[in-house]
């Protein structure tokens, strides 16, 4: 299964249980993708968004 991890804020010391999770994914075999959306400045960023959006099997967002 191909999953998409989208991140609105960087993952610090505080979100440790995402990193956690993110990791049983990829332990289970899934395909994992991270998108970090606080770094997307244009169109294009957005785009190449919606593109692994539509291709991913799972998407989580992470706010």
């Amino acid at each position: 299964m191909k999953i998409l991890n989208v991140y609105r804020h960087k993952v610090s010391a505080e979100n440790e249980d995402i990193k956690k999770i993110v990791a049983k994914f990829k332990e289970k075999g899934h395909e994992v993708i991270e998108f970090n959306l606080f770094e997307a400045k244009s169109d294009a960023d957005y785009d190449k968004l919606i593109d692994l959006i539509w291709e991913a099997d799972k998407t989580i967002s992470w706010w």
